[in-house]
């Protein structure tokens, strides 16, 4: 059974090293702001397991990147992960083990409606992400991120994660990546795409259903079919 966090103490346990003074921060603030609410039926975890799973979690991409704190554990391998370093500081990241991660909340307040809301009808906190991810606020940010990762040859299917956080105006950006090699890439451009169409993205559209892997290409077909239907 999960540990209850409205027991937990309102700091984070010692030792300090253990997370970076940005990430404790962080840390303390979503403590205090748990602190004294019943968050009994969630999956929750306490100060101390915040700290040890996020430690674990560090040698990913994403929770090292992002200096991310680990919020939940529903037993699915699958957790909320609360991101401390720019540019998504703040925002929360479902990090899948064999799905799509991506940021779904913009804050922990929308995090936390989620979990409420989930408790309430005995659901996942899952059914209550939203269908599209909320646009980073640091779109150059974001863009610079997902050309580091995509730089590392050890991170760079880490990059797919942050796709759905652009606001897709960046066309030298959204170039790069519907031509990208990695068709896991230009795959996931393809579908924000067809989440998102307009008519200005018909160009990158018709670039990741002319890619050479047929499955960033179908998912490009998809995307220009959601285009030509505006």
């Amino acid at each position: 059974m999960p540990s209850d966090p409205s027991s937990s103490p309102p700091h984070a346990p010692e030792p300090p090293e253990a997370l970076s003074a940005t990430a404790r921060q962080r840390l303390d603030a979503y403590l205090a702001r748990i602190d004294g609410q019943d968050f009994s039926g969630a999956s929750l975890l306490s100060a101390v397991d915040i700290v040890r799973w996020s430690l674990d979690l560090r040698s990913l991409p994403i929770p090292r990147r992002l200096d991310g704190l680990v919020l939940d554990d529903p037993q699915t391998s699958n957790h909320h992960l609360l991101l401390a370093a720019p540019p998504l500081a703040g925002a929360v990241l479902y990090l899948s083990h064999d799905g799509d991660s991506r940021v779904v909340f913009a804050d922990v307040e929308g995090f936390l409606d989620a979990v409420r809301r989930a408790a309430a009808d005995d659901r996942e906190i899952e059914d209550f992400h939203p269908p599209v991810s909320p646009p980073a606020d640091d779109q150059a940010g974001v863009g610079a991120l997902i050309r580091s990762l995509l730089a590392s040859a050890d991170d760079e299917d880490a990059a797919v994660a942050f796709i759905p956080s652009l606001d897709l105006r960046d066309n030298g950006l959204l170039r790069e990546l519907a031509s990208h090699e990695n068709f896991f890439v230009a795959e996931a451009l393809a579908v924000e795409i067809a989440k998102r169409p307009s008519a200005a993205l018909r160009e990158i559209a018709s670039m990741c259903a002319a890619h050479a892997h047929p499955q960033a290409a179908n998912a490009g077909k998809r995307a220009v079919a959601a285009v030509a239907s505006l």
